[in-house]
Parts: C-alpha cells; structure tokens; sequence
C-alpha cells in the first residue's frame, strides 16, 4: 500500500506523456531527494523531447538557503514562467 501510494506520486514512474516544459532547481548537498534523482528526472524529460533545463545550486539543502541563490532561483522562475506560461519574451526581466 506505501509502495503503491510512493508510485502514484513519484515523477519518473509518471514520466511517460510529459510534454510540459519543466525547470527542475536542485540543491548540490539535498539529503531528502538525492541530487541523482534529479538528473535522472532530467535526462528521462530529455529523452522525451521534452524543454527541460536543470540548475544545480551548490552547497543547497533540500531547499535554496542562501540569499543570493535564492534570488537567482526567483528570477529563473520568472523567466520560464513567462517564456512558458506567459508566452513573453524572457529577457524583458534584463
């Protein structure tokens, strides 16, 4: 039952048909979702075709901690959303 509750909500056993363009922020030093998790996410949306980017944030927990990647992390949300969302241009942040 916990496995199957994990399954259902686990992002690589629900991979398959993804189409949505996805910007996955991972902490270098991430102990609750460890960082191979995240390129394996990567590089299975890849695979795919799917518009994907991932930044790694170093020295970051599960969670960005430090001010001024937090702000980096901010401002790359912006810039997708907008492009991807919003369908506008992501230097119109520059």
């Amino acid at each position: 039952d916990t496995f199957d509750t994990w399954r259902a909500h686990s992002a690589m056993f629900n991979v398959k048909g993804v189409t949505t363009p996805t910007l996955i922020q991972h902490g270098e030093s991430d102990r609750r979702v460890p960082i191979s998790q995240g390129y394996e996410l990567y590089n299975a949306l890849k695979r795919q075709g799917v518009t994907t980017k991932m930044v790694v944030y170093p020295r970051q927990p599960h969670g960005i901690q430090e001010p001024k990647l937090m702000l980096d992390a901010m401002t790359r949300n912006l810039e997708w959303f907008d492009l991807y969302v919003l369908g506008r241009n992501a230097s119109a942040h520059n």
